[in-house]
């Protein structure tokens, strides 16, 4: 889904509510993701803010057993219609909330896009089926537990004698 920047100019008060469902075959083939956001023009940029609802089906890094985890996302992304190297030119520091998408002149933005993005951007690095997880045989077997480095076994037989 692409939303024009047209329409949005054209809304009273340049705001403009988007209602989004879709479904994403890697994230869950049944449950479309979800979400109610609005996109405002300020200036040159325009910001889109809402809600994402997502219902992921995941695989556990421990135990590897499928399972399905909702998630609820708030999210607030500015971006900005002309190009930012023009206003900054070529470097120049991000401070705090000063993350923006440059458009570098497009007429509209792939919220489809921003979505996918946003969910993946809030998954945790590791994904665990429930805080108790220990993991399971077939892939404990496979996980370091001596942390020794064989290469160091010289070093027990020294012997250092004090002066």
């Amino acid at each position: 889904m692409k939303i024009k920047i047209s329409e949005i100019e054209n809304k009273e008060n340049k705001v403009q509510a988007i209602n989004f469902s879709e479904i994403y075959e890697e994230f869950n083939k049944d449950v479309p993701v979800e979400a109610k956001l609005k996109a405002e023009i300020i200036g040159s940029m325009i910001k889109i803010s809402g809600n994402i609802h997502a219902l992921l089906n995941l695989t556990c890094d421990l135990c590897l057993k499928e399972f399905t985890k909702e998630f609820n996302i708030e999210v607030e992304e500015f971006f900005e219609r002309n190009s930012l190297c023009d206003s900054y030119g070529d470097d120049f520091e991000l401070k705090d909330n000063a993350f923006i998408e440059d458009l570098n002149g497009k007429d509209e933005i792939d919220i489809t896009d921003f979505i996918y993005q946003s969910v993946i951007l809030n998954m945790p690095n590791k994904l665990v089926c429930d805080i108790n997880c220990n993991g399971s045989e077939n892939v404990n077997k496979y996980i370091k537990t001596d942390f020794t480095d064989p290469r160091l076994e010289v070093f027990k037989n020294i012997k250092i004698e004090k002066e």
